[in-house]
């Protein structure tokens, strides 16, 4: 019995063409959507907020210093602190804590509170130029946050000082 095997190949090179529809299609670039233009609202938010950055950063790093043993402002410290005035009447929603600080000579108590009278004398100052007094609050750290770490004048200088922190109300 002979088996009888017969079969079929075929060869080509070329490649089988595609029908049109199952080539794939390129996605399409996105159509550029044209910029929303805010509304007078937004824009009036915006800006707002951008005047109250402009703010926070006018009242960032603010000291006022003082002489030795003292709390009477100096006519610069009173400049500064008519700077800080002129911000928080025209922004209302700021608060600041003026944190008052002495050198290292004297007792704890006693630096403790020339701290409180020097920081009572700027916020006094700000009230008295139409800054509300519940923007304003006064502490003492006496020598406790001292600027300079030397023991010499020019240290005690940078240490005998009122800090301004500024931050916007909750």
């Amino acid at each position: 019995m002979t088996l009888g095997l017969a079969g079929l190949v075929a060869c080509s090179h070329a490649q089988p063409t595609p029908d049109a529809t199952a080539q794939e299609q390129k996605p399409q670039a996105p159509v550029a959507e044209t910029q929303k233009t805010p509304t007078a609202e937004e824009q009036y938010h915006a800006q707002g907020q951008a005047d109250l950055d402009k703010a926070l950063e006018a009242l960032r790093n603010v000291s006022v210093f003082f002489e030795f043993d003292s709390a009477a402002l100096t006519k610069d410290a009173q400049d500064k602190l008519g700077t800080v005035a002129d911000i928080l009447v025209k922004h209302p929603e700021l608060k600041v804590r003026i944190e008052g600080n002495a050198d290292e000579r004297g007792s704890e108590q006693y630096n403790l509170a020339l701290g409180q009278r020097r920081a009572d004398a700027a916020k006094k100052y700000l009230d008295n130029l139409g800054v509300k007094s519940q923007q304003i609050t006064a502490i003492s750290f006496g020598a406790e946050r001292p600027k300079a770490t030397g023991h010499d004048e020019e240290a005690w200088k940078q240490n005998r000082r009122d800090d301004v922190n500024a931050q916007p109300s909750k």
